[in-house]
């Protein structure tokens, strides 16, 4: 007697109904992709345009980033004339620059793809959120008390030249060291991971990959420009490679988004 073939053996005996649930179930996954992919999108597009609304308040309010390398005394009357509500965008700032650590997690989810590294990559964000967070802190918790005791104290006083002397050194330390070398090249290695992770991913193309490979390029020639403040040089063109990075990580982050919300779900 010739046996049945497996398959026509669980139609036969009720397996049908089986078979279809499974497809339902496949179905069902495939939607909950779909919608976890959109709120990634949506949440790429939300922080790219959320973290440059405290940025363009610094710039006009602050002459940020300029002001970052005047002299001391010149910072510090500038800060102490901001009052409160430029300490509370500077601790938006510090805010959005932490909510960089969701987003590298995001991104390692809609890129995932085996053998690709993507929880390393997300490692380096979470990092860069920490770090670049800790620099930006600096305006929220120290500053305010330098400039208050800055203000205080009379021009030309042996006390405001101690103050711009501390403010110089946790500039440096925390600013130049902490926020910008160490968390701006770890911004910049974290983009060209995800880039690569996107390159050749049925849902992102070659076209965006290579804008992120080029925005994270360009963010590590911006560290020039912080050399700059011990080694006595003129950076020149590198002085503007820290915004164009970043006017280039915006700009990813946007056409990343609405592609997750464009394209449906893929089995990389």
């Amino acid at each position: 007697m010739v046996a049945l073939p497996s398959y026509a053996a669980s139609i036969g005996s009720g397996g049908l109904p089986a078979i279809a649930g499974s497809a339902m179930e496949f179905c069902e996954l495939d939607t909950n992709e779909s919608r976890t992919t959109a709120r990634i999108g949506m949440a790429l597009i939300a922080f790219a345009i959320a973290f440059n609304v405290p940025y363009s308040m610094l710039a006009s309010t602050f002459e940020y980033p300029d002001i970052l390398r005047r002299p001391p005394g010149e910072i510090l009357s500038a800060f102490a004339a901001g009052g409160t509500p430029l300490i509370l965008t500077w601790g938006a700032f510090a805010l959005a620059a932490l909510l960089f650590a969701p987003v590298a997690l995001g991104v390692a989810a809609v890129t995932r793809r085996s053998g690709h590294g993507a929880s390393a990559v997300a490692a380096l964000g979470i990092a860069a959120a920490v770090t670049q967070a800790i620099g930006l802190s600096r305006w929220v918790y120290a500053v305010p008390g330098l400039a208050a005791s800055w203000t205080a104290s009379g021009a030309n006083s042996p006390g405001r030249a101690a103050i711009e002397s501390t403010f110089t050194t946790l500039h440096q330390f925390a600013g130049v060291g902490i926020g910008e070398a160490i968390g701006q090249s770890l911004t910049a290695f974290w983009l060209i991971g995800a880039a690569m992770a996107q390159y050749g991913h049925p849902r992102f193309g070659r076209a965006l990959p290579i804008v992120g490979l080029v925005g994270g390029v360009v963010l590590l020639l911006g560290l020039v420009e912080g050399l700059a403040t011990v080694i006595p040089f003129d950076p020149g063109l590198f002085g503007l490679a820290a915004l164009v990075g970043f006017l280039v990580l915006t700009v990813w982050l946007i056409w990343s988004g609405v592609l997750c919300l464009l394209r449906p779900p893929v089995n990389a």
